[in-house]
């Protein structure tokens, strides 16, 4: 079970001396088992009649788009008001249906694209993402973490028992490649349980606690990474590339719509009477609060594209002791205060109320680096956080604040110890930077794969055309014939276009492995620089995700 605190509890423990209050995950609508997850699985439909315009348009989606007629059947929607919805996943429900809707009607298919979405959408799916306190388009929250069920209720929640609500593409490749993710949110409960755990060991001093809590940690990440490498199983890239990514792209940084959208009904004209157009990201993996969660309480930092700043192997004197100033009894305490950026189109997407922030600051005013505190370095992750739901952006937002066990090894590693402290000595504190060092390597690990996925399924796509692939499937001998990788172990995937089946499909051979790491660099490098190729999320990727897991490497100690 998860640690159970209060908010009444005291915000100075006479025991440890410890200033702030521990993070309860249950305050950020976070589930200690399901993580990010709904604790339940979403609604797979809105249930008022009034709604059944929407959910009638979902029925038949797929017909729709083939026979090219969802945006006559969109416009003769009524305009329906959100008043009906009664519960948090209904809103859910809502975002999710109204963005296949809309996305469905902006890039369209076989179609020209469409820079105007008409207020039988826009309106009700605004006023929905303000209740979730998110940017109105389609995102990770959307696809992943409100859009599965169970196929057998009474099993559990793993990737060989879930399908999903709603797709573009009818595909199975589509399918697969949200429940992966889906999968990964669940294993982040146990992720988010450790990291509570953590910062408890931290307070208490107990370094055995601590080391426990970064081996749960990193045994995670394992998971996590063992999941993901499934994704190569049942997600052709051809499909991917051709036939699912156009329609999660956003419209900011987007050569399609290059002055992003008109939300009909939603906005007035300007002062010279031109409609306004809206600017949003579209979906991407790095909108997972999973990841950003852990990044923050392993302490790694993210600085912008190009920027190597922090990109080094070795811990210096002055880290530690920059990290000790103003500390009597030689234990630090890290305070970092994270404020969203804001654009003027979605400022109501970043921040909490004004009484919520004015309560949690005067909480973590007394933080020796409150006043010097800086914002995360990595513009495109503020960005982004508009398309994480409010109270997970929140949590990631004071978890940041209170992160301190990278600093806390530095100060019980190189400097003298205190006999006060409990379960340290030489061999535990060798102990204690390994545990943490082991899960800076599942992170790079990750990362790596993550690489090793956006090369297959995005790069290596992006140059290929399509008509390197048959759509049926990718081939063993198409593989064979990519520089980047050798195959272990090949299996052609039928393409098929039943969703709600999964096979149970436990193996992690079908992988691609990396011939040379180097080859595989300088390959990457020229295929990217002399087009700037962009995720969905408006990101130059490669370097974007190369410089993410070189700044993880950075900070091992």
């Amino acid at each position: 079970m998860a640690p159970n605190h209060s908010k009444e509890e005291s915000l100075h423990n006479k025991t440890s001396g410890f200033p702030y209050p521990i993070l309860c995950l249950e305050d950020y609508e976070i589930n200690p088992e399901t993580g990010f997850l709904p604790s339940t699985p979403p609604l797979t439909r809105l249930t008022d009649p009034y709604y059944s315009p929407w959910e009638q348009i979902i029925d038949i989606y797929h017909d729709l788009i083939l026979a090219g007629r969802l945006r006559e059947s969109i416009n003769k929607l009524p305009i329906l008001e959100t008043d009906n919805l009664k519960s948090i996943p209904e809103y859910r429900r809502a975002f999710l249906v109204l963005s296949i809707l809309a996305h469905g009607y902006v890039w369209g298919k076989y179609e020209a694209v469409e820079d105007l979405l008409p207020t039988c959408i826009a309106k009700p799916w605004v006023k929905v993402s303000e209740v979730l306190e998110i940017a109105p388009v389609c995102n990770h929250a959307a696809v992943v973490l409100w859009n599965w069920r169970l196929i057998f209720p009474d099993a559990p929640l793993d990737l060989n028992n879930l399908a999903t609500l709603i797709t573009f593409t009818n595909t199975e490749d589509e399918a697969w490649f949200y429940l992966v993710t889906t999968a990964i949110e669940s294993i982040g409960g146990r992720a988010l349980i450790a990291i509570i755990s953590a910062l408890e060991a931290v307070r208490d001093r107990d370094n055995f606690k601590l080391i426990s809590a970064l081996t749960a940690i990193c045994s995670a990440m394992k998971d996590i990474n063992q999941t993901l490498q499934r994704m190569f199983s049942k997600c052709d890239p051809y499909i991917f590339y051709w036939k699912v990514r156009p329609y999660l792209a956003g419209w900011e940084n987007e050569d399609r719509l290059p002055k992003g959208l008109i939300y009909e009904g939603v906005d007035q004209p300007d002062e010279n009477g031109n409609p306004v157009y809206r600017q949003y990201v579209g979906g991407s993996a790095g909108q997972s609060a999973l990841i950003q969660a852990i990044d923050i309480a392993l302490n790694i930092e993210h600085y912008p594209t190009g920027v190597k700043t922090g990109i080094t192997n070795k811990v210096s004197s002055f880290e530690v002791k920059e990290h000790l100033r103003e500390e009597p009894n030689g234990y630090c305490y890290a305070a970092r205060s994270i404020h969203s950026l804001s654009s003027t189109n979605s400022q109501c997407y970043h921040l909490r109320s004004q009484n919520q922030q004015l309560e949690f600051e005067k909480t973590y005013s007394n933080a020796p680096n409150n006043k010097k505190s800086q914002q995360p370095q990595q513009p495109y992750l503020h960005k982004i956080r508009q398309n994480i739901p409010g109270p997970h952006r929140r949590f990631l937002e004071d978890l940041a604040k209170v992160a301190n066990i990278r600093q806390y090894i530095l100060t019980r590693t190189k400097l003298p110890l205190d006999d006060e402290i409990r379960g340290l000595d030489a061999d535990k504190d060798d102990s204690l930077v390994k545990a943490y060092n082991d899960c800076l390597n599942e992170m790079k690990n990750f990362r790596n794969k993550h690489l090793q996925i956006v090369s297959a399924y995005i790069v290596i796509q992006s140059h290929r055309g399509g008509g390197q692939f048959h759509a049926a499937g990718t081939t063993e001998s198409s593989l064979h014939k990519d520089p980047y990788f050798t195959r272990q172990s090949v299996t052609t995937m039928t393409h098929k276009t039943n969703t709600t089946t999964n096979t149970n499909d436990n193996s992690t051979n079908n992988t691609l492995t990396p011939l040379n790491h180097q080859t595989i660099e300088s390959k990457i490098t020229s295929k990217t620089t002399n087009g700037s190729l962009k995720g969905t999320g408006g990101t130059n990727l490669m370097p974007f995700l190369k410089q993410m897991r070189d700044e993880t490497i950075a900070k091992e100690i």
